[in-house]
């Protein structure tokens, strides 16, 4: 074989190699990425927005939590913005088994994915917003002054799923009044979130879980809808020293952020983002596909959305887009 004839087929393959990595790459990571080592796991850059893959690996003593309901030493900033307009639906027909939010907040942070796979607990996904917390952004995730930030954050997931496929998403709400039993132990609102994550295998374990204990709703106050692999889905609300729980009636399930207790809904709703949300599910008979489960986050997203997220409870992964960015989603699997 002449020379020429040789350069040129290593230079096919060559060419052939470059497409073949090019086809695979279709949401790169940052160039900005990078591995940090922390006592409580690993932590990488997944993008600038910016936003912080961490894999969980110490314990957290959730269990212990839940004996005294009091989380040591951490510092977390109440908020009082009222600004709020996060939305959140379950699409639970035929064979879609999706659960889909838009997390809007007028303060941009940093954002975290969090996986946790404690031994005496299921296996989840879940995302946290670092502006309640004193989170330094000019520094590293492993520099000292955000370690005790990571340790914590377990304690406060914003949505969620976990390896038996429930999902749960929350949205803030004018006001919410809980019950108080004495006998019982008393948790926060995002501590909830953990509560059904570590231990619900269903929706109707998530309600008895959450009955065993006082919630103690903060600001802003919230409400939640959770959702299994099963095709089961429900709002819960705190009204009036009552836990008022809605199942489904549809296939699909819509929160915003007004008070569903009392209303005439989907006929009488005050959100356009709730009546969006109730058509396109409504037309689809609560049978969507991811990209419609996207499709459908940008039509109610806004100026301050900080994540788009989708939780599969089929097939338990996540996929997430970051500030309104529809064309680079980023995907994350269970880990056990």
């Amino acid at each position: 074989m002449e020379l020429k004839h040789l350069h040129k087929i290593i230079f096919i393959f060559i060419l052939i190699i470059f497409n073949i990595q090019c086809e695979n790459n279709n949401n790169p990571v940052s160039s900005s990425s990078k591995i940090y080592d922390t006592p409580y796991g690993k932590v990488s850059r997944e993008d600038d927005y910016p936003l912080y893959n961490l894999d969980y690996t110490a314990d957290y003593n959730f269990d212990e939590y839940l004996q005294t309901g009091s989380i040591p030493d951490y510092t977390l900033n109440k908020s009082k913005k009222i600004d709020f307009c996060c939305s959140c639906f379950s699409a639970i027909g035929e064979d879609s088994r999706l659960l889909g939010r838009n997390y809007d907040w007028s303060v941009s942070s940093v954002y975290y994915v969090l996986h946790t796979h404690p031994d005496d607990a299921y296996a989840s996904i879940s995302t946290v917003d670092l502006s309640f917390f004193n989170y330094d952004q000019s520094e590293s995730p492993d520099h000292q002054n955000n370690l005790q930030i990571l340790r914590t954050l377990p304690y406060f997931p914003f949505d969620g799923i976990n390896e038996k496929g429930v999902s749960i998403g929350m949205n803030a709400v004018p006001a919410a009044d809980s019950p108080h039993d004495p006998s019982k132990i008393t948790i926060g609102e995002l501590q909830l979130i953990r509560l059904v994550l570590d231990y619900a295998s269903s929706v109707e374990q998530s309600i008895s879980l959450i009955q065993q204990y006082n919630v103690l709703m903060e600001i802003p106050p919230i409400h939640y809808l959770i959702a299994d692999s099963s095709g089961q889905s429900v709002i819960i609300e705190f009204v009036n020293d009552k836990m008022e729980i809605f199942h489904n009636s549809h296939p699909y399930q819509v929160t915003t952020n007004f008070v569903i207790t009392g209303t005439e809904v989907p006929q009488h709703s005050p959100c356009w983002r709730y009546n969006i949300a109730w058509e396109y599910l409504e037309q689809k008979m609560g049978t969507l596909s991811e990209n419609d489960a996207f499709d459908l986050l940008h039509s109610v997203s806004v100026s301050s959305t900080r994540w788009s997220v989708v939780l599969n409870m089929k097939m338990n992964y996540v996929r997430i887009a970051m500030g309104r960015d529809f064309e680079n989603i980023h995907l994350f699997h269970m880990k056990k």
